[in-house]
């Protein structure tokens, strides 16, 4: 279990871990998304109570028109009145959820419109959590729409961020306010992704009961190269579990198994390289920490040595007469006393 309010760097790789193997064994890329928001719905949960963090997971995932299965490419043109888009036309599409409802459990009753027409930047603009994600992912409309594919090519490998609303009631960023936000008392909104290979931006978006402030937030930036790397796992097989979209592989996921090795590699490598920086920050705070005692020790012992060389000279005149000398104070009384004063 991980608690939120309390979320380590080493929960965060003890999850990741979890995260990167769920990919392994799984039919379709639908699968291995169902796998991955019900471990997050189910293992983020206070340490207190035991009760759940989270209302609502929901992993999406871009996806050409042409290769939506039937009930999908319904979706899309009922938004679009009917009207039949271009087969190539990206769409926002829910690939799986997990929540708090029964019917949250699967994506193909999880939400009202389980596929969005990416139509063009003009409209995607206007539409406030898809712009919003794409905007703080780091990416712009026109790439993720895949109009500029040259540029999409730079940044792939590099574009793994976070989407964070702390305080999701009212925001105008969450348009489900009256349907999910205000009944399920949403606190925040929290949500972590990233490119493909194959030309997609995926998504998992966590609907919390809890506030989570920035930092803790970005934390989960370095969750999507896990997410990412489970998902590749299932790029080469079918994306949707039914028996329809089984029997063909979409042209844009077909990837070779020494590209897959590949791109598997480069994220090993991009795994390696947090870790070390991980353990690095880790080592520079932990080198603080022990540098910042040190000089603690150095400062009491300059102290102590200081105030012992100021009572040398006091210690010296307070014993040498034969009278009682005797050293008072208003509170509490006397503090000390010479050798004159002992033998009176």
């Amino acid at each position: 279990m991980y608690d939120m309010t309390r979320f380590t760097p080493q929960d965060m790789a003890k999850c990741s871990l979890v995260l990167r193997q769920l990919g392994r064994n799984t039919a379709s890329m639908e699968a291995c998304s169902q796998k991955i928001v019900k471990f997050i719905y189910q293992h983020f949960c206070s340490l207190q109570t035991g009760e759940n963090s989270c209302v609502l997971v929901r992993l999406f995932k871009t996806h050409p028109y042409g290769e939506l299965e039937d009930s999908l490419q319904q979706s899309v043109r009922r938004l679009m009145n009917g009207n039949s888009p271009a087969a190539d036309m990206k769409c926002w599409t829910l690939l799986a959820a997990a929540g708090a409802q029964p019917q949250w459990n699967s994506r193909h009753t999880a939400a009202e419109n389980l596929a969005v027409g990416l139509v063009n930047a003009e409209l995607v603009a206007e539409m406030p959590t898809i712009s919003e994600i794409i905007r703080q992912f780091g990416l712009d409309i026109p790439t993720v729409i895949g109009t500029q594919p040259e540029r999409f090519i730079q940044l792939e490998p590099a574009v793994l961020n976070i989407f964070h609303v702390s305080e999701a009631k009212g925001s105008p960023l969450i348009p489900e306010q009256n349907s999910l936000i205000i009944p399920y008392k949403v606190k925040s909104v929290l949500g972590f992704g990233g490119l493909l290979p194959s030309g997609s931006l995926f998504a998992v978006e966590i609907f919390l009961k809890i506030k989570i402030p920035q930092n803790t937030a970005q934390m989960f930036k370095h969750l999507a190269l896990s997410v990412k790397t489970s998902l590749l796992m299932g790029e080469e097989k079918v994306v949707f579990d039914s028996s329809k979209s089984a029997e063909k592989i979409a042209v844009s996921n077909n990837i070779s198994e020494n590209q897959l090795l590949e791109y598997q590699i480069a994220n090993l490598i991009v795994l390696l390289d947090f870790s070390e920086q991980e353990m690095l920050r880790q080592a520079a705070r932990f080198q603080g920490r022990i540098d910042k005692l040190q000089r603690e020790i150095a400062d009491r012992k300059n102290k102590d040595k200081a105030l012992e060389q100021s009572q040398e000279p006091f210690t010296g005149i307070f014993n040498v007469p034969n009278d009682g000398i005797v050293r008072v104070e208003e509170n509490p009384g006397s503090q000390c006393l010479n050798q004159g004063e002992e033998q009176i």
